[in-house]
């Protein structure tokens, strides 16, 4: 059996807010072996995001992991510096996440970002980092690299923008890949090319992916395997035959009896 690159152990992660303690995972663990695709699926505000930042964290100041351990390849996260985290983060450890206008900056080009971002991590020149920039873009199939290149954000759609944000998470060929609700704000067309894409990228270079959503025709398209989140806690795990035609904890059996009520199951 392929072994585990990530395993959270009872993870806790505490928010301090207006002077008092609020729990937002509640001694969450799970794993993934390398090369999976596993989805983390439950309802906004269930704890996924907040269990996916604190793997290389970047949670906010609020935030204070109050127990667990987080190991990447064997060696537990939480116990690294800044320095040491900052060299996993982004090199064997990549975001992708919902909104990517958020996270590219309006003021630069497309080809000035990818290129900041390579040159950040691999060292190379400006001349070679645009050529490398060139490169992801037509890895992640966006048409005409090089004048998308000379674009910025704004006269992107949202669909070439996640593409973009894309092709930076992939830059330095991470060994791991954290899909966040990436096609949530995509129309259904879009979201099912991204998905095409993100799975074939997956096997073309590699990588682990944990992908987080609450849209469990998503998980049925993607998943090896399917941890429920419920209010802070992983309620059920399982692979995905099993979570989605055999659940066992009712809130994962009314998250499948809604998507079957809607027909996307």
């Amino acid at each position: 059996m392929t072994p585990e690159i990530l395993e959270i152990i009872d993870l806790k992660v505490d928010f301090c807010l207006q002077g008092k303690i609020n729990q937002a995972v509640g001694g969450v663990s799970l794993f993934i072996r390398d090369h999976e695709t596993v989805v983390l699926a439950g309802e906004s505000g269930s704890g996924k995001t907040v269990t996916a930042l604190s793997i290389t964290g970047i949670l906010p100041p609020n935030a204070l992991i109050a127990q667990g351990k987080i190991l990447y390849r064997g060696r537990d996260l939480l116990t690294l510096g800044e320095d040491a985290l900052s060299r996993i983060r982004g090199n064997q450890i990549a975001y992708i996440f919902q909104e990517p206008g958020a996270y590219l900056n309006p003021v630069l080009s497309i080809g000035d970002q990818l290129s900041e971002t390579i040159i950040l991590h691999q060292g190379l020149t400006k001349e070679a980092a645009r050529e490398e920039a060139a490169e992801l873009l037509a890895l992640v199939k966006i048409r005409d690299p090089k004048d998308i290149i000379r674009s910025y954000p704004h006269q992107l759609s949202g669909g070439m923008n996640q593409r973009v944000f894309l092709a930076m998470a992939l830059a330095c060929k991470p060994r791991i890949l954290i899909a966040d609700e990436p096609t949530t704000s995509l129309d259904v067309t879009v979201e099912a090319k991204m998905l095409e894409l993100l799975m074939g990228l997956k096997k073309e270079i590699g990588f682990a992916l944990l992908f987080i959503t609450h849209n469990l025709s998503i998980a049925k398209k993607i998943a090896d395997r399917i941890y429920v989140m419920y209010r802070g806690k992983i309620v059920e795990e399982g692979d995905q035959d099993k979570i989605l035609t055999r659940p066992e904890h009712a809130h994962t059996k009314e998250l499948v009896a809604a998507f079957e009520k809607i027909g996307k199951l």
